[in-house]
């Protein structure tokens, strides 16, 4: 897999999104976010608000390197993590680089005093895609590109459990391919184990 554009979905908890993923609550953490730089290796640029569109990105903290939204899609709300600039290492290594930023940002998320208690983001389901057409159509050849490392990804992510990959191509959409799993482990163990090697 060529492409950098890599993006991840966590979906918040059930009755955990729409309140808690609000503008409201959002905004102010997003912009303490810019000002205590909390986010290695990208340099946070703004916050942008999209509330008024159904299904939208909601609110979108921009960075040079990637946006982290509040994503809406399908009535689904979670927080996604869109890559734009080039990482370094094979393609699963840039796999568990952008899964790795997107569990440490809501894991802080979920920490946070205004939001402590109120958020939490599922850890049995997740969503990968790639926003490039042209170097990842979604197609089944695609899938079968990169399967291999994502099936190590998923044994890697559950082990000792079943964790399937869902994928349904379309010439009318992004490739994605939706992870889910018959464990629902904390974030920081998820985050530690993205870590090690694929294998």
């Amino acid at each position: 897999m060529e492409s950098q554009k890599l993006a991840i979905k966590l979906f918040a908890r059930e009755g955990q999104g729409p309140a808690a993923l609000s503008s409201e609550a959002i905004v102010p953490v997003f912009h303490s976010w810019i000002q205590s730089r909390a986010i290695p290796d990208h340099l946070l640029i703004d916050v942008a608000d999209y509330a008024h569109v159904p299904d939208g990105p909601g609110t979108v903290l921009v960075s040079l390197e990637a946006n982290l939204s509040t994503d809406r899609a399908q009535g689904k709300p979670g927080l996604l993590y869109v890559r734009k600039q080039p990482l370094a290492g094979t393609f699963g290594q840039r796999l568990r680089t952008v899964l790795g930023t997107v569990l440490a940002c809501a894991a802080r998320l979920e920490e946070q005093s205004t939001l402590k208690g109120k958020l939490g983001f599922r850890t049995d389901e997740f969503l990968f895609r790639v926003h490039d057409r042209l170097l990842a159509p979604n197609t089944l050849e695609t899938f079968e590109q990169v399967k291999p490392e994502l099936e190590a990804l998923a044994r890697q992510l559950y082990p000792g459990t079943s964790a399937a990959l869902e994928f349904h191509p379309s010439a009318l959409t992004l490739f994605e391919v939706r992870f889910k799993a018959a464990q629902s482990p904390d974030l920081g163990v998820l985050l530690e184990r993205t870590q090690g090697d694929v294998s």
